[in-house]
């Protein structure tokens, strides 16, 4: 048998014979010496606040042009500046994430700066001046402390890998064992945790692309060949996974997800692999998160150093399994499940808890092109149904309901619940203004209500979709249906359901349940019912209709108690659960449990194998 250093050297020598057949984004150097050019009036003006993110990039990529080693050291000089220098301090170490940050307010600061600072000085060393390595040497010294005093919990994937490579890099670099310790001890945990339990940040299209970032370092770089192929590993299940949910038509994963800052399209930094994968039509715009301002289509050093595009033989079978059903763990608990079902024309996903505020746990896609909106369903308290008023951080943050779904192939049954400003939630007065629940619908799509093609109606005056009526979704020959089995207002009358559209000539529509008008005291529950399918001429659309429309399906609320259940293509979905105490008591009739399967065959637990407990 391998061992699993000979497993990982042999999949990272596949990966780097694929990045020569795929698009790269290496650039032109004389071009990215002016790029840097620019760049350099910014980090040489003192008066200018700097990001740390940006400054340290701007260093790698100089040295990576073998640009002005001066320079490097002036913006390590730079660098050095916005770090905690404060040994008393709690945050000794770590950095501002812009100088203009009067102390450290985000604690991620220092895993970033630390990947950026590791992979200077273990890809980057040989091209270092004395200066410049002195700096980068003291900067990861005092970046030790920040990176052992932030505590970051091991489901906060894209941080927690992160923080393993740091403490791997700097600790090697600087001849500490005892870090470099650390940091694998911290990587082989959470190998461990992932091979048990699912990637915990699930399906987020832009902390894909920073993982497998932070992967790529340790495969290539790490001094232990057996984390390297863990590392290598790893990196084999993200594009399973992203292989898995893949929406081919739209050139994006297709299923729910942790956290997203696209939630129209689901574009993210992930599409930086996505391309050199050769999965997308059109070159992306390459990342602006961290950048100093202007122009960087020509610094490519790190992203070329951590693009490993995945061999056809870990993507392309699961890829052609059309229909396909997904399902896959992101945690230790039951409910933390994610379902896709993929078809030719149409998907549709669920997840089974709330995981963060800027979340997507419905997820449907529908038509050919990337420029077709996807339909979510949300609940909102900002006015913000297509997730484009972005607040401080570039987010766009919705409510974190109490989630309880069933799915079953193209069908799924889901109960949401929310008492926003309640005792304990993140929400503080003064923050929301309303309480909705909105499905998105492609401006592109027809919007059916029963046997009617129905026109949207305006914010000021919505049509107003008759209660218990059916609602379709029609794009070409696929349809997703929709039935809303229980909605109520935060005073417990039920809860109307529009049909809007915000602007002329708008790409996106929306179906909105009005729960409350105003800042919201109290609990509202919604309970949906969803079907997709493809393949339908005018006529098996009329019957295929009435089908769904007339499907026994149920919904009661008895305080708060919800019981839901409906008569499925496969037989019954159904949902018992305390909304208050979030206690889901009943979920009967979804798929089967699984770390990561593609139709039955767990193929995450194939990957993984070697790392799960036995």
């Amino acid at each position: 048998m391998k061992t699993i250093a000979q497993i990982g050297a042999l999949g990272i020598f596949c990966a780097a014979t694929v990045l020569a057949a795929t698009p790269r984004w290496t650039g032109n150097p004389s071009l990215g010496a002016r790029e840097l050019e620019q760049q350099w009036s910014l980090v040489a003006d003192q008066s200018r606040a700097m990001p740390i993110r940006g400054v340290l990039r701007f260093a790698v990529e100089a040295t990576g042009l073998d640009w002005h080693p001066e320079r490097v050291a002036t913006a390590l000089t730079r660098a050095r500046a916005l770090q905690d220098l404060d040994p008393a301090s709690a945050t000794f170490g770590n950095f501002h994430w812009v100088g203009s940050q009067p102390e450290v307010v985000d604690l991620n600061a220092v895993e970033f700066a630390s990947q950026l600072m590791g992979f200077l000085r273990r890809a980057q060393d040989n091209k270092l001046a004395p200066a410049a390595r002195q700096q980068l040497d003291a900067l990861m010294t005092d970046a030790v402390a920040g990176l052992r005093s932030h505590v970051v919990k091991i489901e906060y994937t894209n941080i927690f890998v992160m923080k393993c490579w740091g403490l791997i890099a700097i600790g090697e670099a600087l001849g500490r064992a005892e870090v470099a310790d650390d940091g694998y001890r911290r990587f082989d945990d959470w190998v461990r945790f992932t091979a048990q339990h699912g990637i915990a940040e699930y399906g987020a299209v832009t902390y894909y692309g920073i993982d497998l970032d932070s992967l790529a370092m340790i495969a290539r770089l790490a001094g232990r060949a057996d984390a390297r192929a863990k590392a290598e590993r790893a990196i084999r299940l993200l594009w399973t996974d992203a292989a898995a949910n893949w929406w081919a038509l739209g050139d994006r994963l297709g299923g729910t997800n942790a956290r997203t800052y696209d939630y129209l399209f689901g574009t993210g930094y992930f599409e930086a692999h996505t391309w050199t994968a050769g999965w997308l039509r059109a070159r992306p715009e390459l990342e602006g998160a961290g950048w100093l301002s202007g122009a960087r289509e020509n610094l490519t050093t790190l992203r070329d150093a951590v693009m490993l595009p995945p061999p056809a033989e870990w993507t392309e079978a699961i890829r052609a399994q059309v229909p396909r059903t997904v399902v896959q763990s992101w945690g230790d608990r039951p409910e933390q499940v994610a379902v896709n079902w993929i078809g030719r024309h149409v998907s549709l996903a669920s997840s089974g808890a709330s995981h963060s505020r800027d979340e997507r746990t419905l997820v449907a896609n529908l038509g050919d092109s990337p420029s077709i909106p996807q339909l979510m369903l949300v609940m909102d308290g900002r006015g913000d149904p297509y997730g484009t008023k972005k607040t401080v951080g570039g987010k766009a943050l919705h409510l974190t309901p109490f989630v309880a779904t069933v799915q079953r192939g193209p069908e799924i049954l889901q109960v949401l619940s929310d008492d926003p400003l309640a005792v304990g939630t993140r929400a503080k007065p003064g923050e929301l203004s309303r309480f909705l629940t909105h499905f998105t619908v492609p401006a592109a799509a027809q919007l059916w209500i029963g046997d009617t093609r129905t026109e949207p109606g305006t914010p000021e005056k919505p049509v107003i979709v008759p209660a218990g009526a059916a609602v379709f979704v029609r794009l070409g020959d696929a349809v997703i249906g929709l039935r809303v089995l229980l909605a109520t207002t935060i005073a417990g009358e039920p809860a109307p359901l529009h049909f809007i559209a915000d602007e002329k000539g708008g790409v996106a529509r929306r179906l909105t349940v009005v729960h409350g008008t105003s800042e919201p005291h109290g609990r509202a529950t919604l309970a949906v019912f969803l079907r997709a399918a493809e393949g339908l001429d005018d006529a098996a659309f009329a019957a295929w209709r009435k089908n769904f429309s007339t499907a026994p399906a149920m919904a009661k609320l008895s305080g708060d108690r919800i019981g839901a259940e409906v008569v499925g293509e496969k037989g019954s979905l159904r949902i018992e659960a305390d909304v208050a105490k979030g206690e889901r008591r009943v979920l009967a009739g979804g798929e089967a449990p699984a770390l990561l399967s593609v139709n039955g065959r767990d193929v995450g637990r194939e990957v993984m194998q070697e790392f799960s407990p036995r």
